[in-house]
């Protein structure tokens, strides 16, 4: 559930955090990609608006996005954006035009090839196993799956917060903490940069109820340790988003769409 939503254009950043492409074939851009420090660290899927949606852990996912201004609000968690500064919170996320939003969310951690993983399940059930290939894509890494909902007729909605590095390389007595804060009704906040991918096979001959797949990826910059401690304790938490309108397979059209149908708030401008 979205709380509250600013429009953000963010100008000026030091961020260690980018957004790169590589061309394919007679394509000048093709692959997209997030980079950390120069080093690309997520393949964030193709422009193709008929090719299935994907994310995939790729080697430059190995360091911490330490923010620089750290918000000591965001550990016991906020109700509205008027308790921080959201143009120093900016600061950690690369040039662009945003909307933020901010959101509650109950993470479901996720291992590839689980029964609930979506790359074996809800994309198969749509775009089939690839041929070239013969299994189903792997992410590469576990990731925690938020909303799961149907929008309006065909389309779909099917919500990923994707962490830099797996449960097992976290400090376990952070995580203790974060746990038991949640259990006594704290909602620590997150931070991540998303992008809104809407995809829909070109051959429409799935007899399915859900033919048009609006994947929303959030990769965490901030609150790892938050994350896998909802996820334990099966409590939800809460989501700041840079939502970036300028780099997923979808329009603005799109994203307000979506933000209209999932905002308890009206969007505000900055």
């Amino acid at each position: 559930m979205i709380i509250q939503t600013v429009d953000l254009q963010i100008s000026g950043s030091n961020s260690i955090l980018s957004f790169e492409t590589d061309g394919g074939g007679s394509w000048e851009v093709w692959d997209r990609y997030l980079a950390i420090d120069g080093n690309k660290a997520f393949h964030i899927g193709n422009i193709c608006g008929t090719c299935s949606f994907f994310f995939e852990r790729l080697e430059g996912a190995n360091q911490k996005i330490e923010p620089k201004v750290m918000i000591a609000a965001l550990n016991d968690g906020i109700k509205g954006f008027d308790e921080l500064s959201l143009d120093d919170l900016g600061r950690i996320i690369p040039d662009g035009k945003y909307i933020v939003t901010l959101s509650q969310v109950t993470p479901r951690l996720i291992e590839p090839s689980d029964e609930d993983d979506y790359f074996s399940k809800e994309q198969v059930d749509l775009w089939g196993i690839d041929s070239f290939i013969g299994k189903p894509h792997s992410p590469m890494t576990e990731y925690f799956r938020l909303t799961t909902s149907k929008l309006n007729n065909s389309e779909g909605l099917f919500e990923f917060l994707i962490p830099t590095f797996p449960h097992n390389w976290l400090n376990k007595s952070r995580v203790s903490s974060y746990r038991e804060s949640i259990k006594n009704g704290s909602k620590p906040t997150m931070v991540a940069i998303s992008v809104l991918d809407v995809k829909e096979p070109a051959d429409g001959e799935n007899e399915i109820d859900i033919t048009s797949h609006w994947c929303l990826a959030h990769y965490v910059v901030d609150g790892h340790h938050k994350a896998y401690a909802a996820a334990l304790e099966n409590q939800p938490i809460t989501l700041i988003s840079f939502l970036a309108v300028e780099k997923g397979v979808s329009s603005e059209a799109d994203i307000q769409t979506l933000l209209t149908q999932l905002t308890s708030k009206p969007t505000k401008k900055r």
